[in-house]
């Protein structure tokens, strides 16, 4: 062959192998951004289409361009670290393709001039062609490989971290990660998880329990000094008054933990102008009230000027100064000091006394804020004083918290209240007394039972629609003239009907039309700020009946939802729109006025407390007061305020299917959302143990009252009427509160408390409960040790004393973060944190304190005071300190709370547990004989009713017995047949709620009424087993039966008040038999059809429009469960 053949054959052979190198460039692998964005080989990277960008909000800009760069890093990784084939899916389907292309005559012919035979031998064949292909082919489809995987990981968080700040960005950022590794997966790779999901960095949650190089090199620094002050102390007899006060200050940041500047200073404020007061335990207390930054319990009237009020336990160490001074200033002194005094003051103080102490010692004198700062690497290591770290964040001004007002907590100590005995008119609680305007008041009041489920509206998205289309058109010239803005968004008032939407359309409304209106793209930026987490916190509420704290509660959940899921920092802008948005309705829809708690200086938090004696009152007169087919659901109402801080609405929300372990005694409540009761955020939903927040007595009245009203039907609502089905209004409860506190002070000066005050209360109270001191949860509650170790275990579990305490609390009050508990409602927060400082094991020589306070030895033995080695142990001389501060004026404090019944009287009367009798709810009881009656084995129906096997034989053998008790027609009295016509052993149903609401108190005086007078109790039971029957709910009697009739009024009146008793029979018999003052309480109806006297449970007519009566069957289902329970009643007929 000649040698320009050869040639020719290698350039044609070059050709074909480019040409197929060209061809598998060509080849498209699926991206992620096909048709998005395109290769720029001039930046050597992907670019996004620009016109896909100008169409684009910036949430779909960001997550274009993020998507272009990690398909850049991706292929460069790729050319560096290649993985193994073999984990890639099979892409045969583009050999087929390409065959075709190359071979379409299923051989390569090279056309040559002038062929000759040999020319077989420079075919290519298909196969070798095919082989190029796919070794090339297998090169570009190779993975990414574990390690270029972990490089490209690296690379996505650094990138991703510092192009995005918020967590709003930072959210979808991760999202398009996951999205591009979940596309490689499935495009590529064999396994559906071959690349694994990149995990998003978490926020780091702050932590107090965090010690750094600095606290322990300037806490060892400040240990030196106090070493320094301390040896001073001994040798040095006379101080001049600034140094008294120097060594006043010292003693308070480094003994007492005050260091908290403001806090420091008013601190010194109280004590040097005598403010203080005794406390328990000989303790001394001050309550300072101060201005403090951006956080308080008051805003100056006319100002945003912020003051915050703490109780402070006085250490002892202060207190032998403070005595010092007193001892030596006149009062006038002591005004013109106080005059003066201020941080900088407060700060020379302290240097003056410090700076010529240590110079001489080479230890360097901390800055002011640095000593404060550091001071609890002292405090924190002193013995007995065991304090948490979450209350060091406290007295270091770390976590924000409040206090009562000075007159507040003197009122809550020592408030005295008394029972009225005057009924309420329950229609006047029961009607909203304040006129309404909005658009609601025409339907019933109560919305919330709307089928509604709490959702982010899809409004936002449409207004949104509707201010870019405005804006786009606007830019566009067009013949026709386009609706305007406020056209749009009056179309959208006609699409959406809830309350909380109508207001959101008016005050976008209102924006739009004021004079000189802010720009569209503010009034926007307004909305989106605010619009999602409004309507998320209300539709479907009742907004038209919600009281001023309905709605401050309502704007604190929504800010810290903001601050605390949202992630945003400045939540004061919030605040402020919100205020705009709140003020508008109230001009246009008549909402309560609302003092917003967020300002540009700060936020103000409601500080409330209820006292024990307060609840108990509360309590009692409810009990005397309110109607009885509703007073004990309203106790009760108040009574788990009290003890759970449950929120007002998911109280009233609260079903009976929702308890759980109520048959075990052991009864929660679970908080999930219902169409009354949507919940705010998750961790609303959550479990809520009663078995372990109520007391004993709290306890079984709750039982009593469920297994009383629970029926045959668990789907119903607790706290309604017994006339309603549904919750009773949200402004009842507030109201009801009101008038109670009215009739329960002893003078004309009404404690103002709100229904949301008991919220604060049981989180205060449960503070002390899990984390404070025994002998303020003594004194600040009504808890005994009992208690105290129930709630403990009830929340905590097994380890009581874990540091997760604060985080249960908030999980059992449904907050987002035990901060929210600290900064809104914790009251106690500062005065268990300085009370538990004050119990520390401090000695110093006894030369120290002669120096400092003149106690000689003798003094010191008179007073019983611990000396060992010269020191003296400073807790032993509690007393002497005490005493010679308060100067007799009050020598033995005893306040009301600490000798208040701790018992509160309520109807919970209950056998003993020795008996069969009450040994178990009637429900439970109930539901034994019915699911026996359905033919399921004793066994299992014991197990099912949570019901011994013996006395489930017992209690299935009286209730047989029971079907043999006949009329003289030989028919079962007290049961009826079933469809195969034998008898059951199940009573007779209760019709009505009001039925099932006496069924509590019946009980309970039943009790009472068998423990005191077996005979009359059981001649009572006796008697009705002769006279009532299935077609008959009442007892008849005739004229010769007057005694026994009267017998059995009298005993009635035990069981029930006689109004609850209705009597009917003919005019002339009546007015013969029942015309006594003693009986004028009892309903009587004329009949003249009979001749007997009928008497039984009175009932309301509801098939009549009129307010006639009826027999309820109640008296008969009372008695047959009596006669099933009790052993010692006879069943013979």
């Amino acid at each position: 062959m000649s040698q320009s053949i050869i040639t020719l054959i290698q350039i044609m052979l070059a050709q074909a192998l480019q040409r197929l190198t060209m061809l598998i460039n060509e080849i498209q692998l699926p991206k992620i951004i096909d048709g998005l964005a395109k290769f720029d080989g001039r930046k050597k990277r992907y670019v996004p289409y620009p016109s896909l960008l100008n169409d684009s909000n910036p949430a779909r800009k960001r997550e274009l361009q993020l998507l272009v760069n990690l398909q850049t890093q991706w292929e460069l990784l790729l050319e560096i670290h290649p993985g193994n084939i073999r984990f890639v899916q099979s892409f045969n389907k583009y050999y087929g393709h390409y065959e075709q292309v190359l071979w379409p005559d299923s051989r390569t012919f090279l056309a040559i001039p002038n062929p000759v035979s040999f020319a077989d031998e420079l075919w290519l064949p298909e196969s070798q062609m095919l082989g190029q292909f796919q070794r090339d082919f297998n090169n570009k489809l190779k993975p990414l490989s574990g390690e270029g995987f972990d490089k490209f990981q690296e690379i996505v968080q650094n990138k991703i971290s510092q192009a995005y700040k918020t967590t709003k960005t930072l959210k979808q950022a991760w999202q398009t990660v996951s999205q591009f590794i979940d596309y490689q997966n499935k495009h590529y790779m064999l396994a559906e998880h071959h690349y694994p999901k990149i995990i998003a960095p978490q926020p780091i949650k702050f932590n107090p329990l965090i010690t750094d190089k600095s606290w322990v090199k300037n806490g060892k620094v400040l240990v030196k000094i106090v070493r320094a002050v301390e040896h001073n102390w001994e040798q040095t007899a006379d101080y001049s008054q600034d140094q008294i006060i120097g060594w006043l200050i010292f003693s308070g940041i480094v003994y007492g933990g005050i260091n908290e500047v403001q806090m420091l200073q008013w601190w010194l404020t109280s004590l040097l102008a005598k403010e203080y007061q005794p406390f328990i335990k000989e303790r001394i207390m001050v309550s300072p009230r101060f201005v403090q930054k951006r956080f308080g319990n008051e805003r100056e009237e006319g100002s945003d000027k912020l003051y915050n009020t703490k109780q402070i336990v006085v250490d002892m160490v202060s207190q032998c100064w403070l005595m010092n001074y007193h001892k030596s200033s006149s009062p006038a002194e002591t005004t013109h000091i106080i005059a003066k005094l201020s941080e900088d003051k407060i700060k020379q103080y302290l240097t003056m006394v410090l700076s010529d102490l240590i110079k001489p010692l080479n230890i360097d004198l901390l800055p002011f804020l640095r000593f404060l700062r550091y001071a609890s690497y002292y405090w924190e290591g002193l013995d007995d004083a065991d304090i948490d770290h979450a209350s060091v964040g406290v007295l270091r001004g770390m976590h924000n918290t409040a206090g009562l007002s000075t007159q507040d907590f003197y009122r809550f100590l020592n408030q005295k209240y008394q029972h009225t005995n005057e009924p309420y008119d329950l229609e006047h609680i029961l009607t909203l007394s304040i006129s309404k305007n909005s658009t609601n008041q025409k339907e019933k009041t109560n919305i919330s039972t709307k089928k509604i489920e709490v959702r982010k509206s899809d409004l936002i998205v449409n207004l949104t629609k509707d201010f870019k289309m405005d804006e786009k058109q606007t830019q566009q010239k067009t013949s026709k003239k386009p609706p305007t803005l406020i056209e749009r968004v009056q179309k959208r008032y006609k699409q959406y009907d809830d309350l909380s939407e109508k207001i959101l359309l008016d005050w976008v409304l209102s924006l739009l039309s004021r004079k000189g209106p802010p720009n569209n793209v503010t009034i926007l930026k307004y909305l989106r700020a605010i619009g999602y987490e409004w309507l998320y916190f209300t539709t479907a509420q009742p907004l038209d009946i919600w009281s001023e704290e309905d709605f401050e509660e309502l704007y604190e959940d929504i800010l810290e939802y903001k601050a605390v899921v949202r992630n945003n920092t400045d939540i004061v802008y919030s605040a402020n729109l919100l205020k705009s948005m709140h003020n508008f309705a109230k001009a246009k829809y008549n909402l309560p006025s609302v003092n917003f708690q967020h300002s540009k200086n700060g936020r103000r938090v409601r500080a409330e407390l209820i006292s024990p004696q307060a609840y108990q009152a509360i309590i009692t007169q409810i009990l005397g007061s309110v109607d009885i087919l509703e007073r004990e659901m309203f106790a009760l109402l108040f009574i788990l305020v009290y003890r759970t801080g449950m929120r007002k609405k998911e109280l009233l929300g609260l079903k009976y299917n929702d308890i759980e372990g109520l048959k075990a005694a052991t009864p929660s409540v679970v908080i999930r959302p219902n169409s009354y009761r949507p919940t705010k955020t998750q961790s609303s939903i959550r479990r809520v143990p009663l078995f372990a927040l109520l007391k004993p007595n709290e306890l079984s009245f709750f039982i009593n009252f469920v297994q009383s009203n629970i029926g045959g039907n668990s789907s119903k609502f607790i706290f309604t009427l017994s006339s309603e089905q549904r919750p009773i209004d949200d402004h009842v409860p507030l109201k009801l509160l009101k008038r109670t506190l009215k009739d329960i002070s002893v003078d004309d000066n009404v404690t103002d408390h709100t229904f949301h005050g008991f919220r604060h209360t049981a989180v205060s109270n449960l503070s002390l409960v899990l984390v404070g001191h025994s002998d303020l949860v003594e004194a600040l509650t009504d808890y005994d040790e009992s208690d105290v170790l129930r709630i403990k275990q009830g929340i905590l579990g097994e380890h009581i004393n874990a540091q997760d305490r604060w985080y249960a609390l908030s999980g059992i009050m449904g907050h987002l973060s035990p901060e929210r508990s600290f900064e809104y409602y914790n009251h106690f927060a500062t005065l268990m944190a300085t009370y538990t400082l004050s119990k520390a094991d401090i000695t110093l020589p006894e030369r120290t304190l002669y120096n400092v306070t003149g106690f000689t030895n003798k003094k010191l033995k008179e007073n019983n005071a611990t000396v060992r080695n010269s020191s003296v142990s400073i807790p032993s001389i509690r007393t002497l300190l005490f005493k010679n501060i308060i100067e007799g004026k009050r020598k033995s404090p005893k306040f009301t709370v600490e000798s208040c019944d701790k018992q509160l009287l309520l109807n919970t009367n209950t056998p003993a547990a020795d008996e069969l009798f009450g040994r178990y709810g009637l429900n439970r009881v109930q539901l034994l004989l019915q699911t026996y009656d359905k033919e399921m084995p004793l066994s299992k129906a014991a197990q099912l009713a949570n019901i011994s096997i013996h006395d489930a034989k017992v209690l299935i053998e009286r209730a047989s017995e029971i079907i043999d008790i006949t009329t003289k027609r030989g028919k079962p009295r007290f049961v009826k047949l079933s469809d195969s016509n034998t008898p059951v052993l199940s009573p007779l149903n209760i019709q009505y709620q009001s039925d099932l609401r006496l069924l509590s108190l019946l009980l309970s005086n039943a009790y009472r009424l068998r423990e005191k007078s077996e005979t009359d109790w059981t001649w009572f039971i006796e008697i009705c087993r002769e006279k009532l029957s299935v077609s008959r709910a009442y007892l008849p009697f005739r004229t010769e039966d007057e005694k026994e009739l009267q017998r059995f009024i009298g005993i009635a009146e035990k069981l029930l008040p006689l109004k609850r008793w209705l009597v009917s029979s003919n005019e002339d018999l009546l007015m013969k038999t029942m015309s006594s003052t003693d009986y004028r309480d009892i309903k009587q109806q004329s009949n003249d059809s009979k001749n007997a006297l009928h008497i039984g449970i009175a009932s309301q007519d509801h098939r009549e429009r009129t307010n006639k009566w009826q027999y309820s069957p109640l008296l008969r289902f009372f008695v047959h469960m009596m006669l099933i329970t009790d052993e010692t009643l006879s069943i013979a007929n």
